[in-house]
């Protein structure tokens, strides 16, 4: 065994007791590399020594003690039955258990209720417009007015949770809401409020994803845990992207693919994907898979197999969707029932026509 493989193996199992970091998530990284001594350990041994003081703290909020280089448990839980996340307020510390208790107790944080109706939704779909919402929550922001989309992940407690469709805690619309004004934005798209429940309606609006992404005006990376660590290079930044869950995410393919403009948020800073990072970041292995899905270059099935390779984590049907919207297959089609996952991807092969032997 060579000193880079015995080196790497150690960087890996100290990260993974250490820090936490899930060996899945870095088993997946290295599978899309030529190389793993080569290619993996400086980089994966210059991240984790740089963020070595915040680590710990960016990973507690997902348990991976039950994960193998196989298989991420973490990932694979039912987020739907999940509490939503708080955002703290100037005096909260991170610990979540006691800032809902504090914002509860306190009458802080109110769940909205009344707010991004289902039946506003359905007609916004069956109509074939935007489902975004303007800040008020009651309508549907009118083209072409610019607003921002979140492309997060539900593990990080950002979904929906018990409450289902159109409740969300007030403090982390709040939040976003501030965050898009920022940018000038007038409304938001989030999936958690944005897709109907209705099945038809819901197929509907799965179809039509891609869209949404296109026509915002900047599309918000939020990641608890890249949250929780401080920008340092561009170099570092792409490292902790391909280790961030949202980077595992199937949507996270298609999403940065068809956003005009990223932003990625960090524990002191929101910086653009493109200018602030990968312009910048220079043939870093992290930076280039990142440049990766953000080209969306798919003319063949090894393109759609590599692009698709780190975004491993979503529903088997949703992943089917997914590769049909990359490849610009109508995934509604027949409208007249199910599309199945078999039909997806028999028209993704007619379609691309390009397999190498």
């Amino acid at each position: 065994m060579s000193y880079d493989v015995i080196r790497l193996r150690e960087e890996i199992e100290r990260g993974i007791e250490q820090y936490g970091l899930c060996p899945n998530r870095i088993w997946q990284v290295g599978s899309q590399l030529f190389s793993w001594e080569n290619d993996l350990c400086g980089p994966f041994e210059a991240s984790s020594r740089t963020f070595s003081h915040v680590l710990s703290a960016a990973m507690e909020h997902e348990d991976h003690s039950s994960c193998t280089f196989e298989y991420c448990e973490f990932s694979s839980r039912n987020f739907t039955a999940v509490q939503q996340y708080h955002e703290p307020g100037p005096s909260d510390d991170h610990d979540q258990e006691e800032i809902r208790k504090r914002h509860k107790n306190n009458l802080f944080c109110f769940p909205f209720k009344g707010h991004f109706r289902e039946d506003v939704l359905l007609q916004a779909v069956n109509l074939k417009l935007s489902t975004a919402w303007a800040f008020d929550g009651e309508t549907i922001l009118k083209g072409p007015r610019p607003y921002m989309t979140i492309s997060h992940v539900w593990p990080d407690e950002t979904g929906a949770g018990p409450w289902g469709s159109g409740h969300v805690n007030e403090c982390i619309y709040e939040y976003f809401k501030k965050v898009a004004d920022k940018f000038d934005c007038e409304g938001i798209w989030w999936d958690t409020i944005c897709i109907p429940q209705d099945n038809v309606a819901r197929r509907k609006a799965l179809s039509a994803m891609h869209l949404n992404y296109q026509y915002a005006r900047i599309t918000l990376v939020h990641d608890r845990f890249l949250r929780g660590l401080p920008f340092v290079d561009p170099q570092m930044a792409s490292m902790a992207i391909i280790l961030s869950s949202w980077f595992t995410r199937g949507w996270t393919a298609l999403e940065l693919a068809q956003s005009r403009k990223v932003k990625v948020m960090f524990k002191d800073a929101i910086k653009d994907l493109d200018e602030d990072i990968l312009n910048k970041a220079g043939d870093s292995i992290a930076a280039e898979m990142i440049r990766g899905l953000r080209n969306g270059n798919v003319s063949g099935i090894e393109d759609l197999l590599r692009t698709l390779g780190p975004s491993y984590t979503s529903w088997l049907k949703e992943r089917a969707v997914i590769a049909g919207l990359l490849t610009g297959i109508d995934t509604l089609q027949p409208p007249t029932r199910e599309t199945f996952q078999r039909d997806i991807y028999q028209n993704i092969i007619r379609r691309i026509k390009k397999i190498s032997f």
